[in-house]
């Protein structure tokens, strides 16, 4: 057996850091494959490069910290966030660093609803006391647009957002120039 086939998954990646785009292929056909390009190629063309960090993982950053996360999962027949999976997919993890700042604009540009369906809810991951970083809350409540929102995950704050089609997308680069706009207000 090869050197190159003994390592595993992660070692291999780590030591390539492969480009997302050479691997969207191996996970996404179809219209997926097609969404999951244009976006790619969104952020690159907005200062947003991806670059791998995990294992089929890559942030993108802008000012130096993460915007948003992309993850390429095996549909392993297990249960993601949104539940069962068996197919192969796809998420856009969205960072809300500085949403209080567009918080009018998203309700103004109807761009709420991105948020409020890609809740991460609470599936109390680790019990109390167990494990030390990122630690689950085990479900908290919160007031996010207006809206109250219970048993929200505490180790998964951020969005997630499975499969997009094109207007969701649509919507999360909107969200995410908002986000951009408001990094470099808070530089000035």
């Amino acid at each position: 057996m090869s050197e190159q086939n003994k390592k595993s998954l992660y070692q291999q990646q780590k030591a390539t850091k492969p480009l997302i785009e050479d691997l969207i292929p191996n996970f996404l056909d179809g219209e997926m494959k097609e969404n999951a390009l244009d976006f790619v190629a969104h952020l690159r063309a907005n200062k947003m490069k991806p670059m791998w960090c995990l294992t089929n993982q890559w942030n993108a950053n802008y000012k130096g910290k993460t915007i948003c996360k992309i993850h390429l999962r095996k549909g392993d027949g297990g249960w993601s966030n949104v539940g069962r999976r068996d197919k192969d997919y796809w998420i856009i993890q969205l960072y809300r660093s500085h949403m209080n700042e567009y918080e009018k604009t998203i309700m103004d540009e109807d761009l709420q609803d991105i948020i409020w369906n890609n809740i991460v809810y609470c599936r109390k991951c680790k019990p109390k006391g167990e494990g030390k970083r990122g630690e689950c809350s085990q479900g908290t409540n919160i007031k996010l647009l207006g809206k109250e929102i219970k048993d929200v995950c505490g180790c998964n704050w951020t969005t997630w957002i499975f499969d997009p089609d094109k207007a969701t997308l649509n919507g999360v680069k909107k969200l995410l120039e908002l986000e951009k706009q408001a990094r470099e207000e808070k530089l000035k």
